[in-house]
């Protein structure tokens, strides 16, 4: 009895598989067609359930092609020798690194509800029926989007706030959902990229070891010729829509909008209070809290007539009233107006509606954890890097490494560190500052994380702006354009800041 007992837990306990494991294989690293099967087989999982199932991805398709790929990814680690238990640790280590997203995904759930329920979102989308009109509205976007973000630093918060409403306005002015998400997130990203409250920013100078306001300003040669291109196209796209906006369809909006809720000035206080508390670097999780109890406040004060016709009588007792209003934070909530349009517009479903994305996030977290624990990350970018020789081809390298950790670990910031340490001797080789790196790797795998629909930042706005990823993608001219620019620059030599002479010839021959 007591044998069985022993190797019961053993079993549980893992050693008896432990030794046996490494007793039978020692420990190998991956082959190039190892670290590429992973990626192949999840991206023809994608590309899959796009054929197949349309928008309806996100709603478990994708999530279950990113378990799959990492199935396949831990075979061949266990193949190698990998030990289980460091497959974990790798996949616990991104989870950990994903929570703070997680957290502000129930926070944008949450304001989202409140916001819509107090009035705040449909105050915005009916001023700026009245301020935005169709001639202007696409670039106007981009600038709003934009000013915001550099103030603030955050583009999530930015989308989440400003850019629910904007996709409002844009759909009562007749422009698509998609091309508005397009110029709301290049407008985000752009200001994400270049404010220094940005954590990203922050976060590419420190793992170059550039100063951030050298790294800031080394960044404007390319980003500022990035974003007027993208203002470009979106007046272009403006001009030939002829989109007219239907006077009528926007008083129609309006009136629907002015019959359901109280509409007053003083609704601003509730994003304003955000765009402060953020401003004056507030962590995003109890500024985005603060925004939605906030809201429910003003809810409490402005739309005390709304919420009797929620709660289907006009003396609401205290339990329905706290029903109602918690509702409006975690689950659906659906607001009649009269008006379908609106209607759909103004429908929420608090941090319930996020689930989607961070079950996404947390499959995307396992695939990645894996794929770098077992060292097929760390094989592809090594084989790549040994055979760079010139500055338009390593920083092609490192703008094309960065998209694929974005695509792979699902992670923005993975995305800016790893490259960032993996090339950062690469290019004092080649007698190149810092600041091209750290100009990269902003250029690269911060803009396009947005437009991968498994990645962290891509999934986020899809579920906040409500516009799958691969519909907006063609319209985020801002996030293909920068890293372009990037890579233009480097071959063509324009702004290439180089080592002094005698640094860099030390620097190889240490090396």
């Amino acid at each position: 009895m007591k044998k069985y007992f022993s190797l019961i837990q053993r079993t549980v306990t893992g050693k008896s598989f432990r030794h046996r494991t490494k007793k039978r294989r020692p420990k190998r690293p991956p082959s190039i067609l190892q670290s590429v099967a992973p990626i192949l087989v999840l991206m023809g999982l994608i590309a899959l359930n796009v054929t197949l199932l349309g928008s309806d991805t996100l709603s478990g398709a994708n999530q279950l092609s990113l378990i799959l790929a990492a199935g396949v990814a831990a075979a061949l680690a266990l193949y190698n020798g990998t030990r289980w238990n460091e497959l974990m640790q790798g996949v616990l280590h991104t989870l950990n690194s994903s929570m703070p997203a997680i957290l502000i995904l129930f926070m944008i759930g949450m304001l989202s509800g409140a916001w819509m329920l107090s009035g705040v979102i449909p105050a915005m989308i009916h001023y700026g029926l009245n301020i935005l009109r169709p001639e202007f509205f696409l670039p106007a976007t981009v600038v709003i989007s934009a000013v915001i973000s550099v103030s603030t630093g955050s583009s999530w918060s930015t989308i989440a706030t400003v850019g629910v409403a904007l996709i409002g306005i844009g759909k009562a002015l007749g422009f698509g959902e998609a091309v508005v998400a397009g110029a709301i997130i290049s407008g985000a990203y752009f200001g994400d990229k270049v404010s220094p409250l940005s954590d990203t920013t922050n976060l590419a100078a420190a793992t170059t070891d550039t100063p951030l306001f050298t790294h800031i300003g080394y960044m404007l040669y390319t980003t500022v010729p990035s974003i007027l291109l993208t203002l470009l196209f979106f007046t272009g796209i403006t001009f030939f829509s002829g989109s007219s906006g239907h006077p009528a369809g926007v008083e129609e909006v309006q009136r629907a909008i002015g019959t359901t809720y109280r509409i007053t000035p003083w609704l601003f206080a509730v994003p304003v209070l955000v765009l402060v508390l953020i401003a004056r670097k507030t962590a995003p999780i109890p500024a985005l809290l603060l925004g939605s109890l906030a809201g429910i406040v003003f809810a409490l004060l402005f739309q005390q007539p709304l919420i009797s016709g929620l709660a289907g009588t006009e003396h609401v007792s205290a339990g329905r009233l706290y029903a109602l209003l918690t509702r409006s934070l975690y689950g659906n909530l659906e607001i009649v107006t009269g008006n379908a349009a609106v209607d759909s517009l103004f429908a929420t479903r608090g941090m319930a509606g996020m689930m989607n994305t961070v079950w996404l996030i947390v499959t995307a977290m396992v695939f990645g954890g894996i794929m770098e624990a077992g060292h097929f990350l760390e094989r592809l970018t090594g084989a790549i890097v040994r055979r760079v020789r010139r500055t338009g081809a390593l920083v092609t390298t490192t703008a094309s490494t960065c998209i694929l950790f974005n695509l792979t670990t699902a992670d923005q910031y993975m995305s800016i560190v790893i490259p960032g340490r993996m090339f950062r001797q690469a290019y004092r080789r080649q007698g190149l500052k810092p600041e091209v790196l750290s100009r990269t790797l902003e250029d690269s795998a911060t803009v396009t994380s947005v437009l991968i629909p498994w990645n962290s930042c891509g999934a986020t706005q899809a579920g906040v702006l409500g516009v799958a990823t691969l519909a907006y993608l063609p319209f985020t001219f801002f996030c293909y354009v920068s890293p372009l620019m990037s890579i233009l620059f480097a071959w063509f030599h324009i702004r290439i800041r180089r080592l002094p002479q005698g640094e860099s010839a030390l620097e190889a021959k240490e090396s």
